[in-house]
Order: structure tokens, then sequence, then C-alpha cells
């Protein structure tokens, strides 16, 4: 009878021990670290170490204390909330909207959403920078073309200048200027009367 009650004494005790071993294991699942915690804090760290911030200076600049900032990186305290990424996403210069689906706050649809929206407004961005050079090389080339012709035109003048001997002749020829003023037709004829009455003079000495 004896031996049988010390039987069951050691099983209820065998039975209390693997009680405490199972209650143990749950409260050391209980803490372990999530995985989604764990993956979001490397994304993280990779990328301020991309940003080449120290934990310091990223929570000098975001707002967000280093502790704080550690323990994420550790995936210690679970995702942040959306105030936290939209501080970090500023400090790290990393689109806010990445973040947010990197913690599992936007849903797949909406992330592609916001990657065709974000090529998009790339694309525009492009096409602008393109439509701006466009017309300023046409500009310059309308200018380029102005100056080819006034050069074709005053190349013509010389020719033509060379071919006449006459000075009548010459004071017919359009586009005549005195000082950068055109002269006009009565110019013409005052300068040709000029002429005539110093020659006129002159032949009668």
């Amino acid at each position: 009878m004896q031996y049988y009650l010390k039987s069951i004494q050691f099983r209820l005790q065998l039975i209390l021990l693997q009680l405490l071993y199972f209650a143990y294991i749950i409260s050391v699942i209980g803490r372990a670290i999530p995985l989604e915690a764990l993956e979001f804090g490397q994304y993280l760290k990779s990328l301020r170490k991309t940003a080449k911030l120290s934990m310091a200076v990223l929570a000098e600049q975001s707002g967000v204390s280093q502790p704080y900032i550690s323990q994420i990186e550790r995936g210690e305290r679970g995702i942040p909330s959306p105030e936290i990424l939209k501080k970090l996403s500023t400090a790290l210069n990393t689109p806010y909207t990445d973040l947010m689906a990197k913690a599992g706050f936007l849903p797949a649809d909406t992330t592609a959403s916001m990657d065709r929206l974000n090529s998009i407004k790339s694309f525009w961005a492009e096409y602008q920078q393109a439509t701006s050079q466009q017309i300023q090389a046409d500009k310059k080339l309308e200018s380029t073309n102005r100056e080819l012709q006034i050069a074709e035109y005053e190349l013509l003048f010389l020719e033509e200048m060379e071919r006449v001997t006459e000075l009548t002749e010459f004071l017919q020829k359009p586009g005549i200027t005195y000082k950068g003023s055109p002269l006009f037709d009565h110019d013409k004829k005052r300068i040709a009367g000029v002429i005539e009455y110093l020659f006129a003079e002159e032949r009668g000495k």
C-alpha cells in the first residue's frame, strides 16, 4: 500500500513538472518576436545604413527616440504606428507609402496602385523636362536661323556693293543705313542733291 502511494506521488510530481515545463514553453512563445517585426526591423536598419545615418542622427532628425529605434530594428517593439513611420520616412528620405506597405498597413493592390502612380509622376516629370529642353532648342534654332538670314543678306549686300560703281545706283538699294538709322527715299534724294551740288560747284571752278 505504501509503495502504491509513493508511486502515485511520483507520478503526480512528474505530471507537475511536465505542466511547469509546458507553462515555461508557452511563456517563451508568448515573448517570441513575430517574424514580421524582425523583417521590418532588418528593413529599417538597411534603410538607415543606406542613408548613412547612425541611430543617434536618425533619432535627432525624426524625433523618434534612439532606444525605440534600436528596439524596432531588433524586432522587439513590433510594427511601428503610421505616425512613427511618417517621421522615419522623412528622415530617411524614403517614400512614406513604401514604409506603410512594408509594415503591412497597405494592401497589395493599393501598393501596386501607388507604384503605378509614382511611375506616372516620374514619366510626367521626364516629359516636362524633355519638352522644356525641346522648346529651348527650338528657340536657339530660330535665333540661329535669323542670324543666318542676316548674314546671308549682308553677304549679298557686300557682293552687290562690289558690283555697283555708280553712286546714284547705290543709293537706290534698299536697306541702306546711316549710323544705324535707315535712309528713306527723301533722305536719299537729299544726299543725291548735296552730291550733285558739290560736283556742280567743283565743275564750275
